[in-house]
């Protein structure tokens, strides 16, 4: 290669990083903060998942029982017009013994949802001879959990300005400007589940069980990274 082209590559090579710094624009005075407005809501959701479990020999015969004991579960729960009810998971299970089929379990599980507690702990209640509850959860609704949210938006965004304009003040700055924000990331809808020992005692009488939907705690979280502006 030309011994010129060579320092004129060199020259070219040493003086980027001092171009690229040049074009980068400096910052100072960045602060990272966060912002929460918080608030709790009252559960309105009844989540129940029962499950029909057949044990035997024959596999083909408790599977009949099983799709007999679910079809009279459907067909009841179908009279119950403020729930509502869909069919999960269902499962064949061998058990062995010495190499060899001992037994067989089948099940089928089916989900109910209503926001009127007392027709599902009627329902459940009913019903207890077809199938054994699960688990049960209460859980805020989806309509009232976005409203929710869009209210405490407002006021998380609020409480971050009033948070950043207090620590521009507190640094003798008159004002600041955004970097960055974060809002609501990763945010799940909260759900309570009942302990499942207490709930197979409260179902287990012919009476509905007692049911507390109790509350759940709804967040919002801004954060992000403001710069103090100097005074003009």
């Amino acid at each position: 290669m030309n011994p010129l082209i060579r320092v004129i590559l060199t020259s070219i090579l040493v003086l980027l990083p001092t171009l690229s710094f040049a074009n980068e624009q400096v910052r100072y005075d960045q602060i990272s903060l966060q912002a929460i407005a918080a608030q709790k809501v009252a559960n309105d959701v009844l989540v129940a998942t029962l499950i029909v479990q057949e044990n035997g020999n024959n596999p083909a015969t408790l599977a009949n029982k099983v799709n007999d004991k679910m079809r009279e579960l459907l067909d009841t729960s179908a009279q119950y017009k403020a729930i509502d009810s869909h069919t999960t998971g269902y499962n064949s299970r061998p058990f062995h013994e010495k190499g060899s089929v001992k037994s067989w379990k089948v099940s089928q599980s089916i989900t109910l949802t209503s926001k009127n507690f007392e027709q599902l702990g009627q329902l459940i209640s009913e019903t207890n001879k077809l199938a054994t509850v699960q688990s049960m959860s209460f859980r805020v609704s989806n309509s009232l959990f976005k409203e929710t949210k869009a209210l405490l938006l407002k006021e998380a965004i609020l409480n971050f300005r009033n948070k950043a304009k207090l620590i521009a003040d507190q640094f003798g700055k008159s004002n600041y400007r955004l970097v960055h924000i974060n809002i609501d990331k990763n945010q799940a809808q909260p759900s309570y589940r009942m302990e499942r020992t207490m709930m197979m005692s409260d179902v287990a009488s012919s009476a509905p069980p007692a049911l507390s939907a109790g509350t759940n705690k709804v967040q919002v979280n801004v954060n992000g990274t403001i710069e103090l502006m100097a005074d003009n």
